[in-house]
């Protein structure tokens, strides 16, 4: 039988292989960055490793009996185009009744005032633009935490969706996430209140009767594994 905990050693272990570069956080122990850190890229090219990240993720699930992996060609992340067209991608599924395929989207994003383009790594469910998380969400030198915080986003977010239940609930200019270890919402739009939001998600992950708000949709996805 196979555990999250074990596909996370196996992931751990097949990154380290690679051999990939790692830095520590820079800003430990400061109150805040110094001003000139956010607008300055130092080093773009060290986001790849969200990339190589995903990819091992791709490559071990895809190992797993009644997993599929499949190649997505490049297409919008958004309806409105906020965030552009990803680049390369995959989509992860399940054969377990009830579960959400994983999405692994790799968007080369143009750098303001800079040649090249930076990594950025997008994490959806079931659509591209059901999104669970990007990586890296700014890449300015005052938003680094280090390789580590990264790497343990990566293997939060995937986690949380091949560990299941999960939640994602939608509506106009607002959004909320449920896993059973917690939860989020947020947006620019004034949707129901957080608590009332969470509740809502609790009662749809465990199957029962919830009246949805209007112009929402909601997606839930049960474990990948026992």
């Amino acid at each position: 039988m196979t555990s999250l905990d074990e596909l996370r050693l196996r992931v751990a272990a097949a990154y380290d292989r690679l051999g990939l570069p790692s830095w520590p956080n820079p800003h430990v122990g400061m109150d805040s960055p110094p001003e000139e850190e956010y607008s300055r890229v130092t080093d773009p090219g060290r986001y790849a490793i969200v990339y190589a990240r995903a990819r091992v993720w791709a490559d071990v699930l895809g190992g797993l009996t009644g997993v599929e992996v499949e190649t997505l060609a490049p297409a919008p992340l958004d309806a409105d185009g906020h965030f552009g067209t990803f680049d390369r991608g995959v989509r992860i599924t399940s054969a377990r009744p009830d579960t959400l395929p994983l999405l692994l989207l790799e968007r080369d994003a143009p750098i303001d005032g800079a040649e090249g383009t930076q990594s950025v790594l997008h994490i959806s469910v079931g659509r591209p633009d059901i999104s669970v998380g990007m990586l890296p969400d700014c890449g300015c030198d005052a938003c680094d935490h280090g390789s580590d915080d990264l790497l343990d986003a990566i293997d939060m977010w995937v986690g949380q969706v091949v560990g299941g239940p999960m939640v994602v609930l939608r509506g106009p200019g607002w959004h909320a996430r449920w896993y059973p270890d917690g939860g989020e919402s947020g947006g620019v739009g004034r949707g129901p209140d957080h608590a009332r939001l969470m509740e809502l998600c609790r009662r749809l992950a465990g199957g029962q009767d919830a009246r949805l708000p209007d112009r929402s949709e909601a997606v839930v996805g049960g474990p990948w594994f026992d």
